[in-house]
């Protein structure tokens, strides 16, 4: 029966810790897939479209969809009721980046619809009342926003969007005070 000395028992080891690890960088440099994770979330918050023929929004809250892929992109579209000036809706869909980890602030490009009842005023460059939905493009920016995998939770969202009226521009803010989100 052969007997293995101990130096050459270490030196086993290590070659087999080695090649353990030398395997697990090769797997780490190969590229992953890329990873979805759906959630549905609610809002609650303000928005208003304001130009010189008319101003539609106000306050209130809806529900949505997110997809988050790899952990850094953001697609998303929700759907909200709003009152105050009227009972209105605002859909709005999105696309953006977060940054990765627990603390997890976001911009986002955003096109916004609000529709429904709405104050409109007429004026020489507007004698008769704008039909259709007010319509914008602008940005999204949730600075205050948590990511813990499976609940997303954002305390304040501000937005600005540019929108037009012609002749003349609308201006559409909003503001999100709460915002959470499960991922199933």
């Amino acid at each position: 029966m052969k007997t293995l000395h101990p130096m050459s028992m270490k030196a086993g080891v290590l070659a087999l810790g080695l090649g353990l690890l030398s395997h697990g960088e090769a797997r780490a440099e190969e590229p992953s897939a890329s990873s979805h994770r759906l959630s549905v979330y609610t809002v609650a918050g303000a928005e208003v479209y304001l130009s010189e023929a008319r101003t539609i929004g106000g306050v209130g809250g809806g529900v949505g969809v997110r997809d988050t892929l790899n952990d850094r992109f953001i697609l998303q579209a929700d759907l909200s009721y709003l009152s105050l000036l009227g009972n209105a809706a605002s859909l709005r869909v999105g696309a953006g980046i977060q940054r990765s980890g627990t603390y997890a602030p976001a911009a986002l490009l955003t096109l916004s619809t609000l529709f429904g009842e709405r104050l409109s005023f007429l004026t020489p460059a507007h004698p008769t009342r704008i039909a259709g939905p007010a319509m914008s493009l602008g940005v999204t920016l949730a600075p205050v926003r948590f990511d813990f995998q499976s609940v997303q939770l954002s305390l304040l969202q501000l937005g600005l969007g540019v929108g037009s009226d012609l002749p003349g521009l609308g201006i559409n803010y909003s503001v999100g005070l709460l915002e959470v989100g499960a991922t199933f």
